[in-house]
């Protein structure tokens, strides 16, 4: 009542003496603002969504175009590479020896049986320096064809034999024009202790390339169909930038290939969009793809009914001879651009939606009760003691959601500091103990821990050192005790007290103190990998564990309560502790557990007898069990 009071004055005197800022109700907010806030809010969200929306949207074109040619690029290599394999296959056969160049009979078997699985290629020719030639050439019955002849020194291109000698393996040449049929040709010089021995050549059909390309059209125009029955892709390769070196179109209709033109001019093949590429404008918006040689650019056809809007991407490679290939797809725009469609649809129906909100606005005003469920959803979080998933309420210019917001964000600020000092879990399950904590005798299960030589080698770290070495010890403890529903006592210097029983009751709190030492063994062994490697000495851990009967509660001064336990059984268990540094002091990490806790173990956890001890202060032995770990 007296805070109320003393609030209330403040309110009246701030108010007296002119202060700037407005303090409104409720009922004048309702009435007045919940229009104006809430058009505001909408607005400003689609406007933001859209913007948003729409780079995202970019990036997904961008990563669009990117698939499509690399669809296309790799369905090249996968037509073409395989030729260049199954020639390199021939070289290697002949110049390791294995075939003989002059050897006519084995090497046509050598050539047949590369042919064969080859389809895309029409023949495979091996010329020695006579210019004697075996060909192997597939015929229109599928069968192959074996011809031998010799060329003739006229035959020889000086130019092409030089760059067969200088190149390391095969090189692609010009384009070749042969009974009706555009062939690419691969070349390669074979090669014996170092000289020439000869060369092997195969012509590529272009025809069987573009069937390539129809399948391809066909592949794309069905991935990337968005339910239309309009989407229509072609895909083309050019032989530089005038020439068509592939293309559905070419299939069926080779008459404008001669020897003269081995390749069909843009222009001629018969696709209007294509023979308009190169007066198309680029796209903006498509950076990302141009940063991968990637152009994306508008081609617009007039018509006499309208005009017809078409997008072309295309790159150029270079890994196909001295003249470049370009590489590329064209589509209605409207089959490429669905995604701004959508967009769009999407901005004008939020649109809607915010106007509809306004009009609205004043008819829900309750939702201005959304900040106070906000206070009763973070008090039952308060309540589990869940404190690093509540966030501060924001301040208000109403004033009683203002007064609620900053005492809430008052006391949450005391919790968080009441929580660094007390462990959290114990808070909690005494919290969910209904009433007030009443000492008792329990058995439970007590656990200690100690860094083996901590004193000597805290000695050369600092004080902030020594404290960040601690917590992250303690960190790697804690989460281990608290994952097998441990309570943990206190901390005492390097040293970790921790117990199962209390002040909830457990089951087979044996199993969990042991399963919870090997956890941390193995936190341990992993902590010191990260600290060998930034060349840190690594830590050794004493763990001891004894199940016994305490006494558990309130135990301190009125000014100063723990909840803690008491007895011999915490004293057993320090010596047992203790004992790791006579039983096994070199260890890593040392875990002893007292008879009474080894016998409550159900087999899954491996223990072995160390023998018996005398400890400080109790005057008969016991028997001592190390758990493996």
């Amino acid at each position: 009542m007296a805070v109320e009071r003393q609030t209330e004055i403040m309110s009246e005197a701030a108010e007296l003496s002119g202060a700037t800022r407005i303090r409104l109700r409720i009922s004048v907010m309702l009435a007045v603002s919940i229009g104006l806030l809430v058009a505001l809010a909408v607005l400003s969200v689609l406007i933001i969504q859209v913007w948003v929306t729409r780079q995202n949207t970019l990036d997904l074109l961008n990563e669009k175009v990117g698939f499509i040619l690399n669809s296309v690029e790799n369905d090249i290599a996968g037509h073409l590479n395989p030729v260049r394999e199954q020639i390199e296959f021939i070289a290697v056969q002949i110049e390791s020896g294995a075939y003989d160049i002059a050897d006519r009979p084995r090497l046509r078997t050598l050539l047949t049986g590369a042919l064969a699985p080859l389809p895309q290629v029409d023949r495979i020719v091996v010329i020695d320096l006579d210019l004697r030639t075996l060909a192997v050439r597939r015929e229109e019955t599928d069968g192959i064809d074996v011809i031998e002849r010799e060329v003739g020194q006229n035959a020889q291109n000086p130019a092409v034999r030089n760059r067969l000698h200088a190149a390391e393996g095969a090189i692609w040449g010009d384009l070749v024009y042969r009974n009706g049929v555009t062939y690419i040709s691969l070349q390669r010089a074979l090669r014996r202790d170092g000289a020439v021995i000869g060369y092997i050549v195969t012509a590529i059909s272009t025809t069987e390339l573009s069937h390539l390309t129809d399948e391809t059209s066909v592949l794309l125009s069905t991935s990337l169909d968005d339910g239309s029955d309009s989407f229509l892709a072609t895909v083309f390769i050019l032989h530089g930038p005038n020439n068509v070196l592939a293309h559905p179109n070419l299939i069926s209709d080779n008459s404008l290939q001669s020897p003269a033109s081995p390749a069909v001019k843009i222009r001629d093949v018969g696709d209007i969009v294509l023979g308009a590429l190169w007066e198309g404008e680029t796209i903006p918006g498509f950076e990302k793809a141009a940063a991968g040689d990637v152009k994306v650019v508008n081609i617009v056809l007039n018509s006499a009914e309208r005009d017809q809007d078409y997008v072309a991407i295309y790159k150029w490679l270079d890994s196909y001879g001295e003249v470049p290939w370009a590489i590329g797809m064209w589509a209605p725009q409207s089959d490429l651009d669905n995604e701004m469609q959508r967009l769009e649809k999407a901005a004008t129906g939020g649109l809607i939606i915010a106007l509809l909100a306004v009009l609205a606005a004043v008819v829900v005003g309750r939702l201005l009760a959304k900040p106070i469920r906000a206070v009763s959803m973070n008090a039952v979080k308060v309540g589990d003691f869940d404190l690093k998933e509540i966030e501060n309420l924001p301040p208000s210019r109403i004033r009683e959601l203002d007064d609620e917001a900053a005492a809430f964000n008052t006391m949450l600020a005391g919790l968080r500091s009441f929580e660094t000092y007390v462990p959290r879990t114990l808070v909690a399950r005494l919290m969910r103990a209904e009433g007030s904590v009443i000492s008792e005798h329990r058995n439970v299960t007590v656990m200690f821990t100690d860094i083996v030589g901590y004193t000597a080698q805290s000695e050369n770290l600092t004080a902030p050192e020594v404290a960040s070495f601690l917590n992250d010890h303690f960190s790697r403890l804690s989460t281990c005790v608290e994952a097998e529903d441990g309570t943990i006592d206190k901390f005492i210097g390097d040293s970790l007290m921790a117990f199962w029983g209390a002040p909830e009751q457990l089951e087979h709190t044996e199993e969990r103190a042991c399963r919870a030492a090997v956890a941390i063994a193995a936190a341990v062994t992993a902590g010191n990998e990260a600290r060998r490697e930034a060349g840190q000495p690594p830590v050794r851990l004493r763990i001891g564990i004894h199940t016994g009967d305490v006494v558990v509660g309130n135990i301190g001064s009125p000014g100063r309560i723990n909840y803690t336990i008491v007895g011999d059984t915490v004293n057993t268990c320090q010596r047992l502790e203790a004992l790791g540094k006579e039983i096994d002091p070199d260890a890593e990490t040392i875990i002893l557990v007292s008879k009474v806790t080894a016998d409550a173990l159900d087999g899954e956890l491996e223990v072995k007898s160390a023998g018996d001890f005398e400890v400080r202060g109790r005057s008969e032995t016991i028997e001592v069990y190390r758990l493996a770990v």
